[in-house]
C-alpha cells in the first residue's frame, strides 16, 4: 500500500520548520502556491503540521524509543492523523503518567520559567491554553465604518463576526474565512489584529495633533492603530531596523492612502541611529513594541517553542533594555512612553521595566488598568501597575505592557 502523500508532505514541512528554515505559516503558504492546493489539501496539511507542532512532546511519548531519527517525524505525523481522524479533544490521548511539561508540550527550560513566574497550577493552565488554536480578530477602522455596520456587511458575505465586549472596536470571527480577499479589507474598513494587541495603543492614548514615535514599527499593525486613534491628525514617525517589515508597512499605508501624510517611515541601522537625534525630547508619546521571544503567540506560532533557547531570551533582554532607553530619550517632559511585548517571560517584561526605572528616575510608572478603563477598555484585572494578558484568562494572545510618564 502506498503511503498517504499528505503525511509525507507534512513530515517534509515539519523538517523544514523545525530546522528553523521558515515559520510554519510561511512554509505552508509556499507549498500551497507551488502545488495550487485547494481548500481540502490546505486544511489537511495545516491540521497535520500544527497538531504536531502544538503537541509534539506529548505525541513523542507514544513513539517506539528504538525508532530511527529519520523516521520520527513521519511517525509523529501519522499519530497526528490518528488524533484528527478520531476527532479527539486536544491534547491527544492524554497519558495520566505524563509530566506537566509533557502535557503542555513545552521544553523543560520554558516550563520551569513559567512555573517560577506563575506557580505550577497557573503554569499548567497557561501551557494547555497555549496549545489551543487562536481565533481571528479584527480591529474596525471607525474612521470609515461603525462596528455593527461592518458586522452586518460581513454577515451578508457569510462571515460570522461577534463583537468583543471589552474592546470597543474588536470583532472575533467564527472559523478562519479568507478575510483578506474581501473588498472591505482592501477598502481599509478593518485590520486583522488580536484583541490583546488592540489594548496597547489605547494605553499610550495618542491625541490628535501630537508627535508620536513608533520605534519598532515592524509591519505596521500598531502604526495604523496609532493613526486611527489620532483621528488621522498629527505626525507619526515609524521606524525599524528590518527593511522587509517596513516595506510591509509602506504597502499597508498605500492601501489606506496615508491620510494627511500622517505617517513618515524611517529605516534605522540601530536604536542609536543619528536620524533619531532631531526627535530627542520632542515626542509627545513613544511606543516601543519590542522584538521578543513571541511566547505569548504560541497559539498561532507553536514552532517558536521548539526554536527558542534561554540564551536567545537573554539576548532579547539586552536588546529590549537598549531600545527602551533609546525611546526614553525621545520623550518630552510630560510625555508618555509605553513598553510592550508579546512575551510571557519576566526576563523580557518586568525585569526590563525594573532595570529602566532604576536608571531613569525622571520617569514614573502609571497604573495600566485604570488608564485603560478610563478609555473604555474594561474587564481585565491586574494587581500590578502593568498590563499582563494571559491566554487562559483573557482569551487572547499573551501581552505585557507598561505605561510611563516623564516628569521632567
Amino acid at each position: 500500500m502506498n503511503a498517504d502523500p499528505s503525511l509525507i508532505m507534512a513530515a517534509e514541512l515539519l523538517e523544514e520548520i523545525l530546522d528553523q528554515s521558515a515559520p510554519a505559516d510561511g512554509a505552508l503558504r509556499r507549498l500551497f502556491q507551488r502545488r495550487g492546493s485547494g481548500p481540502g489539501e490546505r486544511g489537511r496539511l495545516g491540521d497535520l503540521v500544527f497538531t504536531v507542532l502544538r503537541h509534539k512532546r506529548l505525541l513523542e511519548r507514544r513513539l517506539d524509543p528504538l525508532l530511527p531519527p529519520e523516521k520520527r517525524l513521519t511517525a509523529l505525523v501519522a499519530l497526528a492523523a490518528e488524533t484528527l481522524a478520531a476527532s479527539e479533544p486536544s491534547p491527544p490521548r492524554l497519558d495520566p503518567s505524563a509530566t506537566p511539561q509533557e502535557r503542555c508540550s513545552l521544553p523543560d527550560w520554558l516550563w520551569e520559567s513559567l512555573v517560577s513566574q506563575w506557580g505550577e497550577e497557573e503554569a499548567l493552565a497557561l501551557g494547555l491554553a497555549l496549545n489551543q488554536p487562536a481565533a481571528t480578530d479584527l480591529r474596525v477602522n471607525r474612521a470609515r465604518i461603525q462596528r455593527e455596520a461592518l458586522r452586518t456587511r460581513l454577515a451578508a458575505l457569510g462571515v460570522d463576526a461577534t463583537p468583543l465586549p471589552r474592546t470597543p472596536n474588536a470583532l472575533r470571527l467564527s472559523g478562519h474565512p479568507p478575510i483578506t480577499t474581501l473588498e472591505a479589507f482592501h477598502q481599509g474598513l478593518f485590520e486583522i489584529q488580536d484583541e490583546g494587541s488592540q489594548w496597547i495603543v489605547p494605553l499610550l492614548a495618542p491625541r490628535p495633533g501630537e508627535t508620536v514615535v513608533d520605534l519598532c514599527a515592524g509591519g505596521g499593525g500598531k502604526t495604523l492603530h496609532l493613526a486611527a486613534w489620532m483621528g488621522q491628525k498629527g505626525r507619526i514617525i515609524a521606524t525599524d531596523t528590518d527593511p522587509k517589515r517596513l516595506h510591509q508597512l509602506s504597502q499597508r499605508l498605500r492601501r489606506l492612502k496615508n491620510p494627511n501624510n500622517l505617517v513618515r517611515v524611517i529605516p534605522l541601522r540601530h536604536e542609536g541611529d543619528p536620524q533619531l537625534k532631531p526627535l530627542a525630547g520632542k515626542a509627545d508619546a513613544v511606543l516601543v513594541d519590542a522584538p521578543c521571544s513571541g511566547t505569548g503567540t504560541l497559539r498561532r506560532r507553536p514552532e517558536i517553542k521548539w526554536w527558542l533557547t534561554p540564551q536567545q531570551v537573554a539576548a532579547f533582554h539586552v536588546r529590549q533594555c537598549a531600545l527602551l532607553d533609546a525611546a526614553s530619550r525621545l520623550v518630552r517632559p510630560g510625555g508618555r512612553l509605553v513598553y510592550a511585548t508579546c512575551s510571557l517571560l519576566r526576563q523580557e517584561n518586568q525585569a526590563v521595566v525594573e532595570s529602566f526605572l532604576n536608571e531613569n528616575l525622571h520617569f514614573r510608572p502609571v497604573p495600566a488598568i485604570p488608564a485603560l478603563a478610563s478609555r473604555g477598555f474594561e474587564g481585565i484585572y491586574s494587581t500590578q501597575p502593568y498590563l499582563t494578558l494571559l491566554p487562559h484568562v483573557a482569551g487572547c494572545d499573551g501581552f505585557f505592557a507598561a505605561l510611563f510618564q516623564r516628569n521632567r
